[in-house]
């Protein structure tokens, strides 16, 4: 996965995540764990977590991903909102947009 997808892959996993109000520890982890595993250096990953809010536009951050990245996320998205074992109406909500968006 290059820079562009490792970033908006994070956007978008972080956005869900705080789609219910809150960013607890455990999803906080994850979210680390997942930048881990795609090999995104602390910087890149704090650079993109900053520009992160409930209002950015998701469709874009979407579309703009390569499609193996897209490939992988909706089990991605699916697993994060398990972490803290409990889905809001917020987060269920954020899961089937990107469904419909992924297709």
């Amino acid at each position: 996965m290059d820079a562009k997808d490792r970033v908006l892959y994070v956007q978008i996993l972080a956005q869900m995540l705080i789609a219910d109000g809150i960013l607890a520890d455990d999803e906080r982890a994850h979210l680390d764990r997942i930048a881990s595993s795609l090999g995104m250096p602390e910087e890149e990953k704090q650079d993109a977590l900053r520009s992160v809010s409930l209002d950015s536009p998701v469709e874009q951050r979407v579309a703009g991903l390569s499609d193996g990245a897209k490939s992988n996320l909706l089990e991605e998205v699916e697993k994060a909102l398990l972490v803290d074992g409990d889905m809001s109406n917020s987060e269920k909500y954020f899961l089937e947009r990107v469904r419909k968006l992924v297709g």
